[in-house]
């Protein structure tokens, strides 16, 4: 049984050895680790090539839609109310408002002017 095992074992290493020299001669003579190198290189190209593009889509579309973290909307708070409903606190501009959201559309529940304008978000909320 150890003879045909030792068979098996010299059968396989010589079909790996046989495939390895035909993968040597299609790939021009060129060794694994030049291969491997080629293959990394390749990676880190299309690697590099998505970044730039997400990254570059995504300034694009913020222009074009006029995104401005310094722009006149602001969330003040959320509150989630159980389910798919939240609740939120959105100031625009000068102005406050109470929004209530769920699935699919926004209805505004209160407006409340200015009286919020001049507090600053980490300032306890009236009563």
């Amino acid at each position: 049984m150890t003879q045909a095992r030792a068979a098996w074992v010299i059968a396989a290493w010589s079909a790996c050895a046989t495939a390895q020299a035909q993968d040597l001669a299609a790939s021009g003579g060129r060794s694994p680790a030049v291969l491997l190198l080629q293959a990394l290189l390749s990676l880190a190209v299309v690697v590099g090539v998505i970044y730039v593009a997400y990254f570059g889509l995504r300034r694009l579309s913020e222009r074009q839609l006029g995104a401005d973290a310094e722009g006149p909307l602001r969330m003040v708070q959320a509150k989630h109310l159980g389910g798919d409903r939240w609740l939120y606190v959105v100031r625009v501009g000068r102005r406050t408002l109470v929004v209530g959201g769920a699935s699919g559309h926004v209805t505004p529940v209160a407006d409340l002017g200015e009286s919020l304008a001049g507090s600053d978000e980490t300032d306890e909320p009236p009563r």
